[in-house]
């Protein structure tokens, strides 16, 4: 091995639902905001499942295979997404089940994990984001990362199988908060219990992430999503942000500019080994781009504006003006 990978567990991060039946597809169809029709078995996308007003219950990772429809997202909201599906399935003949008691995800990344992936007899590695394989009893996904990154989900006794394999190959232990560490730098975030119903898709950089289709038809919130994508009345993105203070989900941010007034909110954070903090906020653009940034209105907590791998849409607009 010359390049490091690690290896970590995601039980206490990301749940997962696994919905299937004759009816799986049309009836999520009308419930999410990306273009399931679209989506190829097995192959995964970036998706979310809003209120009628288009606040996110939950953002996901939708993997489809010849099982149907795996939806991986944070653990905390896994119950209450189920029921809600269920509760507007009506005759629609679908099964929507808690699979995180019968499957587990690992998480694969860093340089050298494609060569830790790699299979001694010549099974193809996801090369592409979104792409999936099908192998040894595992569904294994390529994330939209800078560096190799993927999801391995498969039974629980699989899933054991997988790891033991991983870590003679060379794959170094980690744990859930260093891979939510990796998924802000590279500019995803899970919403979770404490900011359910607080942003839009968009807000959360969705559309540019691929996780919203505009030429499907109609699911919750689409006329609010529609309408801040036509109209251009997005007026808060998200993020990367440092503190060297203690960052949680849910927790306010101010600017200079706007005093006392919260402008935005932290979405997922993450510790640093440096003793700092990092996290992914949905904050008013105005102020992240002109203003200076705090966990006080006082600004005692300054809070630094990190870098994302890619450009948001509020700023390739100024750019272009």
């Amino acid at each position: 091995m010359t390049h490091s990978s690690f290896l970590a567990p995601l039980s206490e991060e990301l749940g997962i639902l696994h919905c299937h039946g004759a009816d799986a597809e049309k009836f999520l169809q009308g419930q999410f905001s990306n273009d399931l029709t679209s989506l190829p078995s097995p192959g995964g996308q970036w998706s979310s499942y809003s209120t009628a007003k288009g606040r996110m219950i939950a953002n996901f990772y939708l993997l489809r295979d010849d099982d149907g429809f795996w939806l991986l997202l944070s653990r905390d909201l896994t119950e209450t997404v189920a029921e809600r599906l269920r509760k507007f399935r009506l005759m629609a003949k679908v099964d929507i089940e808690d699979a995180g008691t019968t499957h587990a995800l690992l998480a694969l990344w860093g340089a050298g994990a494609t060569e830790v992936l790699g299979n001694p007899g010549g099974e193809d590695v996801p090369a592409t984001p979104h792409a999936v394989s099908v192998r040894n009893g595992a569904r294994i996904v390529r994330l939209p990362w800078p560096e190799p990154s993927f999801l391995i989900l498969a039974s629980g006794d699989d899933i054991a199988s997988w790891g033991e394999q991983l870590r003679a190959r060379g794959a170094h232990e980690a744990t859930g908060a260093d891979w939510r560490l990796g998924s802000i730098r590279a500019g995803i975030a899970f919403i979770n219990a404490a900011t359910t119903e607080q942003v839009i898709p968009q807000e959360l950089n969705l559309e540019v992430l691929g996780g919203i289709s505009f030429t499907k038809g109609c699911y919750p919130g689409q006329e609010i999503v529609a309408r801040s994508h036509y109209l251009g009345r997005l007026k808060n993105q998200c993020y990367r942000l440092r503190a060297h203070a203690p960052l949680a989900p849910g927790r306010a941010i101010f600017s200079a500019a706007m005093g006392e007034q919260s402008i935005g909110l932290v979405i997922q954070a993450a510790a640093v080994g440096d003793g700092s903090f990092e996290a992914l906020a949905v904050v008013r653009a105005e102020d992240a781009e002109h203003s200076t940034l705090g966990l006080e209105a006082q600004g005692q907590v300054p809070l630094e504006k990190l870098e994302l791998p890619y450009s948001l849409p509020l700023q390739k607009a100024a750019e272009a003006n």
